[in-house]
C-alpha cells in the first residue's frame, strides 16, 4: 500500500497551482516540522523547501513531533522533490501558552505558480496541546481558533494567487474555522484531515455557510477523533494501514495515484458510541459559545 512518503519521493513535476489531496495531505503532515525553530522559514521572506531539508539534521526542527510521525523522512523526500522541493516556505509560527490554554503552529507555502497553501498544524507532542485538547466542544472559539482567523488573514493579504488553507486533526478544525472568519476572495478549497468537529449549534445557526462546495474532508473508518463531534461538510473516507483509532495518523494513509484511495467499510461503532457519551456530557455542560 503506498503511503504520502511514497508519494512524495515519486512525484516529480513541481507543484504549480495544480493541487491535490495528496499533495495537501503531504503539506499537512510538513507543518508538524517546527520550522519557526530555523530563521529562514519563519522570516516574511521565506526560503526554500529543498534549503530547509538541508537542515534536516537539526533536533529542534522535531521537538514537538509525534512519536508515530515520520517527519524528518517527509521533510527530507520533499526538499529532494522536484514537485515539493521548490515551494518557499515563510511565515513558520509555533505558539504555546498556558494562559490562555492554546497551541498553535502554522506555516505558508507558496509555489512556483503564485498559489499559497496556508497549513495549520493540528496537535502536537507538547503537554500544553493535549491538555487544549480537552476545551475543545466546550469552547467556543478557543483561543487556537482565533490566532488561526488572524493567521489566515495575513497570510492571505499577502498572497499574490490562489489561497488554499488545509490541516490535519485540531489543524483541520482550525482551517475550517478560520475560512468561515476570515476566507479571502482568493480562497479555493478548505482540506480537513480527521479534523476535530464543532458544537452542533454553531453549524445548525450556518457558521459554515460560505464555505459550501469549497471543503474536502477525509476521515477514516476507525477514526476517534472526527466522529466526537459534528462536522460543517460531507465526508470521504480514505483507507489507512493501521486499525481502529490508530488510522488517525496521517502517515499511514493511503494514497493512489495523486488522490487518497478509499475505504468502503462503515465507521466504527465505537466512534459513534464516544461522541453519544460526548454528547451527554454537552447536555449537562453545554458549550460556551462567545464572540469570534
Amino acid at each position: 500500500m503506498a503511503t504520502i512518503l511514497d508519494y512524495v519521493r515519486q512525484a516529480h513535476s513541481p507543484l504549480q497551482a495544480d493541487l491535490s489531496p495528496a499533495d495537501a495531505l503531504a503539506l499537512t503532515c510538513l507543518v508538524y516540522v517546527d520550522f519557526h525553530a530555523l530563521p529562514g522559514p519563519r522570516s516574511p521572506r521565506g526560503c526554500l523547501l529543498r534549503e530547509v531539508a538541508q537542515a534536516s539534521s537539526v533536533p529542534s526542527l522535531y521537538r514537538y513531533s509525534l512519536a508515530s510521525h515520520a517527519d524528518r523522512p517527509l521533510l527530507e523526500s520533499a526538499g529532494a522533490s522536484a514537485r515539493f522541493g521548490g515551494l518557499r516556505v515563510r511565515d513558520a509560527v509555533t505558539r504555546l501558552t498556558s494562559r490562555p490554554l492554546a497551541q498553535f503552529g502554522a506555516v505558508t507555502f507558496v509555489d512556483e505558480a503564485g498559489a499559497t497553501y496556508v497549513v495549520l498544524r493540528g496537535t502536537d507532542a507538547s503537554a500544553v496541546g493535549w491538555a487544549e485538547d480537552a476545551r475543545f466542544g466546550l469552547e467556543f472559539p478557543t483561543e487556537s481558533q482565533r490566532w488561526a482567523a488572524r493567521y489566515l488573514t495575513y497570510a492571505s493579504e499577502r498572497a499574490e494567487g490562489p489561497v488554499t488553507v488545509m490541516g490535519h486533526s485540531k489543524g483541520g478544525n482550525l482551517a475550517l474555522y478560520a475560512a468561515a472568519v476570515a476566507a479571502p476572495n482568493a480562497l479555493e478549497r478548505v482540506y480537513a484531515f480527521d479534523p476535530v468537529g464543532f458544537p452542533a449549534a454553531v453549524i445548525d445557526d450556518g457558521f459554515f455557510t460560505s464555505l459550501k462546495g469549497r471543503v474536502s474532508t477525509y476521515v477514516t473508518a476507525g477514526s476517534w477523533v472526527s466522529p466526537l463531534l459534528p462536522l460543517p461538510a460531507p465526508v470521504t473516507l480514505v483507507d489507512s494501514s493501521w486499525p481502529g483509532p490508530l488510522s488517525h495518523n496521517p502517515y499511514a494513509w493511503a494514497t493512489e495515484g495523486t488522490a487518497l484511495r478509499r475505504d468502503q467499510r462503515p465507521p466504527s461503532r465505537s466512534g459513534a458510541a464516544l461522541a453519544r457519551l460526548l454528547a451527554a456530557i454537552l447536555r449537562v455542560r453545554p458549550t460556551q459559545i462567545g464572540s469570534n
